[in-house]
């Protein structure tokens, strides 16, 4: 068999230069820069998802999109209002009621015309907030959500429609019977707790009549104090400071017992403290012996609502299991005012 001579030159040459022949070279240049494009790869990958594990998602965050139309759906069903707040020009923070009346690729929200409101918003970022009922009774379960305002649509000359662009995530932020919040003492101007009876309902009348001017001391004593725990619709936890068990006996202090509760409340609109009389009924009852403090649980019974146009007669509204509806906004709005200033 005849033999390529300068085949075998070349390939003998390439042996004593490199030790390894041109074409396994190639080849093994080949397979390192697979080698390296792998290892790339890997690389690329392996950081990508260390990244998506750093910045995981909230676990309040519900980021599903079908999950997240269902929410807004039931939004839609039960008419939810939605507030809307966003930064303007003209103030640090500003918010409007809205009510969800469509939903298209865009969630459509209507609201009374009112100055300012126009094409301007357009592309504006607002941060909304609702609540949908649970599937328990008298439950409900309280969203948020960021976007983006796509158009601005006026509806004759007394509603305006404002197209919101569909969320990429909402956050649940609270579920329970009632939103139970421990407001700051700059929201709220007294609270008292006072013996239901002729001479403490003479006193809470008087106390809503000079509008706060007059107000009953408390029952722990000249140096006592009631402080205001946690408010919620159903009713309200409070804090008596010098109180002793033989003082609280003494009080009828018991669980069962009916007692007046006197509020001043600054209201979360424009209407200054508002005053508030209460039948109140105690739940539960911790008096800490070496404190010198009772913590008081009462559920709302009543609210003193005004003077009969025709009787004269005191007017009261009687609760149940629903709780107060008044408390219950305030409650809620305290609640989105907190919140906002938290995010600020």
């Amino acid at each position: 068999m005849a033999v390529d001579q300068e085949y075998l030159y070349k390939t003998l040459r390439g042996f004593g230069e490199t030790g390894l022949p041109p074409q396994t070279l190639n080849m093994l240049m080949f397979v390192g820069l697979c080698l390296a494009v792998t290892v790339g790869a890997v690389l690329w990958y392996n950081n990508r998802e260390l990244k998506k594990r750093l910045t995981a998602h909230p676990a309040s965050w519900i980021t599903d999109q079908s999950h997240l139309t269902k929410i807004i759906e039931a939004a839609l069903v039960y008419r939810s209002k939605i507030d809307l707040s966003f930064y303007s020009k003209s103030e640090k923070r500003r918010t409007i009621p809205c009510t969800l009346i469509d939903i298209t690729d865009n969630m459509i929200l209507e609201v009374a015309a009112q100055d300012g409101i126009g094409k301007s918003w357009i592309g504006r970022e607002v941060t909304g907030f609702f609540h949908i009922p649970a599937k328990q009774a008298g439950m409900v379960i309280f969203y948020n959500f960021t976007s983006t305002i796509s158009d601005i649509v006026p509806k004759g000359s007394q509603y305006v429609n404002i197209h919101v662009a569909f969320p990429e995530y909402i956050e649940q932020t609270q579920k329970r019977e009632f939103l139970r919040i421990s407001p700051p003492s700059r929201h709220y101007d007294y609270v008292n707790i006072i013996p239901d009876s002729k001479a403490g309902m003479n006193a809470g009348m008087k106390y809503l009549a000079t509008n706060g001017e007059y107000a009953p001391g408390y029952l722990g004593g000249k140096d006592s104090n009631v402080i205001l725990s946690d408010i919620s619709g159903g009713g309200i936890s409070l804090e008596l400071t010098h109180m002793s068990s033989k003082r609280a006996a003494k009080l009828q202090l018991n669980k069962g017992q009916n007692f007046l509760v006197l509020l001043g409340l600054v209201d979360t609109g424009n209407r200054g403290i508002v005053r508030h009389l209460f039948v109140t009924k105690i739940r539960r009852i911790f008096i800490d012996p070496t404190q010198g403090r009772a913590q008081l649980g009462l559920s709302f019974e009543s609210k003193f609502m005004g003077y009969d146009e025709d009787t004269k007669k005191p007017r009261w509204e009687r609760y149940k299991n629903e709780g107060c509806p008044e408390m219950d906004d305030w409650t809620y709005n305290l609640y989105l005012e907190l919140y906002r200033e938290g995010n600020e």
